[in-house]
């Protein structure tokens, strides 16, 4: 199959949702994961159930209809979105986890350096204030 998102907007794929029929660039604002029953995993649910229903129309032929590649079509949108939006949500995760200890060694390396000026005699400490002050 060609681009599924090329064969989504060429044929104009809708996809059912409980707040109605959604097109490809709106499941991209649909959650993952929500209390009521509007999010990716439902609509998938959804586009599965579909798929399956058109395969067990017939298990004699096996060419593919239009209809089956609309509805397997249907599935792998949102199965990718779905990817996407999973590794864009462990992407924010790292980078939050990253950020925060960042934080601890910064403050680390503050309360390092603090112990350094403390360490300092008080002429060293006045010689430093005075050549700041030049």
């Amino acid at each position: 199959m060609q681009n599924i998102f090329e064969y989504a907007t060429r044929n104009k794929l809708r996809f059912a949702s409980i707040r109605g029929e959604l097109s490809v660039e709106q499941l991209w604002d649909v959650p993952l994961r929500g209390r009521d029953d509007f999010n990716l995993n439902a609509i998938a649910k959804a586009a599965n159930k579909a798929f399956k229903d058109v395969l067990e129309e017939n298990f004699v032929e096996t060419t593919k209809t239009p209809e089956h590649a609309r509805r397997e079509a249907t599935l792998e949108t949102v199965k990718y979105i779905i990817e996407v939006k999973l590794a864009e949500e462990e992407a924010a995760k790292s980078r939050a986890a990253k950020k925060q200890e960042k934080e601890k060694l910064l403050a680390i390396l503050a309360e390092k350096q603090a112990g350094k000026l403390s360490e300092l005699s008080e002429k060293e400490l006045q010689r430093r204030i005075a050549a700041l002050d030049d």
